[in-house]
């Protein structure tokens, strides 16, 4: 069996589009990747102008109030804000906290420093002010943590305990102070001073009371004798000065006699 095949031929006309579209077709693929990169170099800079400008506009950004919070009495919010204005100029986002912070700490009366920036252009900062417990020698105060901070004494405090020791010893006098408060305060007395000497020996001066000399140890047991020496003690005797330093007894000076002593036992303790 045969099988006959046909040639189809295309007419000359169709052929020779063919090949023109398929020229032009060629010779347009260089162009359009040429406007393609164009295009895309030309979004890229835009981009990054876009982006560069607003980075120039976000780090302009000024602070534009500066909120100085908290209940203090020594602390002049407006000379925080003179103090603090050079520190803000290179703008909101710009503004270092911690600077900030550790700016006002070392100022004396300031305690503790909390900060915070607030959108748009505000930073906030919230001053807690030392509440002074104690004065300590005439140099400064002590804070409610024994921390000690360098201020000229003022007559507001004048009724604070005065405490004095060597350097490293303010945390053990406040610890000793709120002791013997605790202990005198049923007889109605009150702690005047408390000083420390390089030996350890404390001495205790009474608010209008005598001066105790309690030497370096055994002061709870020294306190108690005393308090039995001033339950004793004649209606309108003014008492002087108690030496508790004794094992069993204690010197007692009055103020119109020059001493009496009161002792089973001459033995100093120390």
């Amino acid at each position: 069996m045969f099988v006959a095949s046909q040639t189809v031929k295309r007419p000359r006309g169709a052929q020779r589009k063919s090949a023109v579209s398929g020229a032009k077709s060629h010779s347009l693929t260089p162009l359009r990747r040429w406007l393609n990169r164009s295009l895309l170099i030309f979004g890229t800079a835009l981009v990054s102008a876009g982006l560069y400008r607003g980075a120039l506009a976000v780090g302009g950004h000024q602070v534009e109030i500066l909120s100085i919070l908290g209940n203090v009495t020594h602390i002049d919010p407006q000379a925080i804000q003179l103090r603090l204005a050079p520190r803000i100029t290179a703008g909101f986002f710009s503004a270092d906290l911690g600077d900030l912070r550790r700016e006002l700490e070392s100022l004396p009366w300031v305690y503790q420093v909390n900060t915070r920036k607030r959108w748009p252009a505000e930073i906030e900062v919230h001053l807690v002010e030392q509440r002074p417990l104690a004065r300590w020698g005439d140099k400064g105060y002590l804070n409610h943590e024994a921390q000690f901070f360098q201020v000229a004494h003022e007559a507001m405090y004048e009724h604070l305990p005065l405490l004095s020791g060597p350097e490293g010893t303010q945390a053990d006098l406040m610890r000793r102070y709120q002791v013997l408060a605790d202990m005198l305060e049923p007889d109605g007395l009150a702690v005047h001073a408390i000083s420390l000497d390089e030996l350890g020996q404390v001495f205790v001066d009474v608010d209008e009371g005598p001066q105790l000399v309690l030497g370096a140890s055994d002061m709870a047991q020294r306190i108690r004798r005393f308090r039995q020496i001033w339950k004793l003690a004649p209606m309108g005797t003014a008492i002087a000065r108690v030496d508790l330093r004794y094992e069993h007894g204690a010197a007692v000076s009055f103020s119109d006699t020059k001493l009496v002593v009161r002792s089973t036992d001459d033995g100093r303790q120390g």
